[in-house]
């Protein structure tokens, strides 16, 4: 069974009970989501042995595109009808970034084609709030979306504040 931000009843019946409104309201998840949780509801009955170990962690807007946070969600990038599928429940394009359990690994892929050289955790006073830090090697052109907009992907990712520092 695929596992979304909304619980499975609200996304296969489109209604979010109570303690999804809730999570909503509070912003532990998007509308954004709960739309995506319903197209991969829909996927699910289509293609379910696909999508059968794929968690969807958050979505995201970007040039036109949604970034889909996921775990195991190459399956949906080795089946074209699947990935078409949910295309066109939401009308735009997806990209996926696997999630993995380490995070310069993820970090690794999203950057690509630049290189991580660092990833440094910078604890900022008084709150003891942190902030990422990460140090990245090559053209800035050669990645697939604009730099900012990868940050704010990177700060869903790492939930943290993250800073960019671009090396040649």
């Amino acid at each position: 069974m695929v596992i979304t931000p909304i619980c499975n009843f609200c996304a296969k019946t489109g209604v979010l009970c109570k303690k999804c409104k809730q999570k909503l309201r509070k912003g532990k998840f998007t509308q954004l989501d709960v739309d995506i949780s319903k197209a991969f509801a829909k996927a699910e009955q289509r293609f379910p042995k696909q999508l059968q170990n794929v968690t969807l962690d958050r979505a995201h807007r970007l040039n036109g595109s949604i970034v889909l946070l996921t775990r195991n969600g190459n399956n949906i990038l080795e089946n074209e009808e699947l990935k078409h599928f949910i295309e066109d429940e939401i009308k735009k394009p997806i990209e996926i970034v696997e999630r993995k359990s380490d995070t310069r690994k993820t970090f690794a892929d999203f950057f690509a084609p630049l290189d991580i050289l660092e990833i440094d955790q910078i604890f900022a006073p008084p709150e003891g709030d942190i902030e990422l830090k990460i140090t990245l090697r090559g053209d800035p052109n050669l990645l697939r979306f604009p730099l900012d907009q990868l940050k704010q992907i990177a700060e869903l990712i790492s939930k943290n504040s993250v800073r960019l520092e671009i090396l040649s």
